[in-house]
């Protein structure tokens, strides 16, 4: 016992050295290379019935124990029971965890992987950002590395120090119910987001207390399933998939993350845990990729009971095993030294254990303010015909599903997988959240709210309609309710019939109307749109989204996102702002309602003195472009300058524009 609490002491408290991870594996035997090779659900560890007490330890000791020093279980991932914990009780899981993995034979510390999508989003204390789909539109890599540090700290606080993020799939068609958890529909700005996120998370050591390891995710070819739903077919030529796809992920390896998780669906016909070319010829191979590579939940066994690609559960280790996956019996040496290397980098092997004084980081002012900086600069002004900003004498009503209710600005991955219990909203945090309504009413104090309709049906019509004829304005509040993955999936893009009827009936009324959207993807809107004075595009703007929209309807902020995604105009004949040359030939057209990059101000920017550095540019060349923006209207505002640009002739066809730079600041400056 006094052996044991010894090494407790040191590996607890006393900084040790970082570990020869050749001599580890060398006295390692194949039962514990493969425990450190399975990755398992906390289910497995957890105490059952759930507790009422969120400050119990669900931690089950006996099957930890079981787990980890039976079965030498190398990492677990998800929260307790599907749902947010509280900070402390985080600390006491994985004190639990690793004060088991302590009692074993090599005494090799678990890894614990979380999807902190938009936040630490699993820790009740925790900020909630806006989502991809919108911080996209902020064109700003400065803001993306402040939050991806703030949700590495958060994370990190808690003693967990890897993130299943960023997700670098390319956001390219809209019924795909994960587009939001992308930064959008472009290879470059996805690429670039994602790099800037990886820096923020990583910082300059991985041993830092707030920085975490990173998962690229979904290698690759996820987000373009034909028929739009999660985890169905993709079709994607060599030539499309090393244009578009992939670049996102080569960013992401040469920024350092430390492993990748494979797409849970296929290309081609090739599931991706068993895509061999994929895994090894092109990641471990052509990119050089160190880290490790981890499946999505379940996927290995999938091979065989939803694929049917093989026909028994032995063969699917080993196909994804010959693929590249670095979780199973066959290249176990490498797999094992892949995983301790990431698992030394993290300072895992010095000290695994979280810090008590690191709970006050968690839910701090400064993040709160840098979640309403980011909701500021995500949402997008597409039209307006002088009503915005509103004046603060007229009458206001606010209508519509998305007006009252706090988890439609957050979406999935909120709280719980489907961020779809409105109580969690209100009762964990450490501000009060508030929604659109209450936003509006704190500037506008003549602000009534009546629904209308909810996502799925009509409810006061009539009741609303006898409001809205009383005001002077109606700002319109329609979307879609929370949803992540398979559950998320739809037929079509258009919005529904209830949220239709109450538009119609609201704008025969005659008054002048903004309209809001809130929702993970482009939802048709076009006939509402095309009808109202004002709209404003906001997907998943985070826990401060309802604040940052009343300012820009009453001008106390000036709005500058562009959208990170091509709206589109109408369910069918959808194309995405790199379109084809053939795609606008003889009568055809490509309609979009807003494109990709557009976004409105209520100033106005001046483009002069647009130079370039040479007329003539060799192979390996590089080319600098410059451009002074001046900002000539009444206004304080901000900026992104997109540089587009086309080849105008190739041995395969080219798109008509591509993004191939962005710069954002505010004022009068040269990019």
């Amino acid at each position: 016992m006094l052996k044991y609490t010894l090494i407790f002491m040191c590996l607890s408290f006393t900084p040790c050295k970082a570990i020869d991870i050749d001599k580890l594996l060398s006295s390692m035997n194949y039962e514990e290379k493969c425990g450190q090779m399975t990755q398992v659900v906390f289910d497995v560890v957890q105490n059952s019935p759930q507790p009422t007490d969120f400050d119990v330890n669900p931690v089950n000791l006996t099957k930890l124990e079981y787990a980890i020093k039976q079965k030498h279980i190398g990492s677990i991932l998800n929260t307790p029971y599907y749902l947010a914990q509280k900070a402390s009780t985080w600390q006491k899981v994985i004190s639990s965890i690793q004060d088991t993995s302590l009692q074993t034979r090599l005494k090799i510390p678990v890894i614990y992987g979380l999807d902190s999508i938009h936040g630490a989003n699993y820790v009740q204390e925790a900020v909630l950002f806006p989502h991809s789909i919108s911080l996209g539109g902020s064109f700003n890599l400065d803001l993306i590395a402040k939050i991806a540090h703030t949700i590495s700290l958060e994370t990190r606080a808690v003693g967990i120090p890897w993130n299943f993020n960023p997700v670098l799939d390319v956001g390219r068609q809209p019924l795909w119910p994960r587009i939001f958890e992308t930064f959008g529909e472009d290879a470059y700005l996805v690429g670039k987001m994602g790099e800037a996120y990886i820096q923020g998370s990583h910082g300059n050591d991985l041993k830092n207390r707030s920085n975490i390891a990173t998962c690229l995710k979904h290698y690759v070819g996820y987000s373009l399933p034909f028929n739009g739903r999660d985890r169905t077919p993709a079709y994607i030529p060599e030539n499309l998939l090393r244009e578009v796809f992939l670049p996102p992920f080569e960013k992401g390896v040469l920024a350092g993350s430390s492993t990748v998780m494979v797409n849970s669906a296929e290309v081609n016909g090739i599931p991706g845990h068993a895509n061999y070319h994929y895994l090894t010829e092109i990641l471990k191979g052509e990119l050089k990729f160190s880290g490790f590579v981890v499946s999505d939940w379940g996927d290995i066994v999938q091979l065989k009971y939803r694929d049917k690609f093989v026909e028994s559960d032995e063969e699917a280790v080993r196909v994804a095993v010959m693929a590249g996956l670095d979780m199973s019996m066959a290249r176990v040496d490498d797999a094992t030294r892949r995983i301790l290397k990431v698992k030394n980098d993290l300072g895992l092997f010095e000290d695994a254990y979280p810090f008590p004084e690191d709970l006050a980081k968690i839910g701090a002012m400064e993040s709160h303010d840098l979640s309403l900086e980011a909701a500021r600069e995500s949402i997008v002004l597409a039209q307006n015909d002088g009503t915005l900003p509103l004046n603060l004498n007229r009458k206001i009503l606010i209508a519509g599903p998305s007006g009252s209710v706090l988890r439609v600005l957050n979406g999935g991955w909120s709280y719980v997988w489907q961020g779809n219990v409105e109580s969690y909203f209100n009762d964990f945090g450490t501000q009060k959240k508030t929604t659109i309504f209450e936003e509006v009413k704190k500037i506008k104090e003549n602000t009534e709210y009546s629904q209308g309709a909810n996502f799925t049906h009509l409810t006061n019509l009539e009741e609303t309609l006898n409001k809205a004829k009383s005001v002077d304005i109606i700002i319109l509040t329609i979307g879609e309710d929370s949803y992540c993955e398979i559950p998320g999936n739809i037929n079509n893009l258009m919005l529904s019939e209830a949220q239709q009827k109450l538009s119609e009936r609201l704008l025969e009324l005659g008054k002048p109307i903004v309209l809001v959207y809130i929702g993970g993807r482009p939802r048709i809107i076009t006939k509402i749109a095309q009808k109202s004075n004002a709209v404003l595009i906001g997907f998943l703007p985070g826990e401060k989204g309802s604040q940052a929209i009343a300012e820009i309807i009453f001008g106390k902020y000036n709005p500058n996102a562009k959208l990170s995604v091509t709206y589109p105009l109408d369910a069918n004949g959808f194309s995405t702002y790199d379109y084809k040359p053939l795609e606008v030939h003889d009568t055809n057209k490509v309609q979009m309602l807003y494109g990709f990059g557009h976004g409105l101000s209520y100033t106005h920017f001046e483009y002069l003195n647009l130079k370039l550095s040479k007329k003539i540019v060799s192979f390996e060349e590089s080319l600098t472009v410059s451009v002074t923006v001046k900002n000539s209207g009444q206004m304080d505002g901000k900026e992104s300058v997109l540089l587009f640009l086309n080849d105008e002739y190739a041995s395969v066809t080219r798109p008509v524009r591509k993004l191939k730079g962005f710069k954002k600041s505010g004022r009068a400056w040269d990019i």
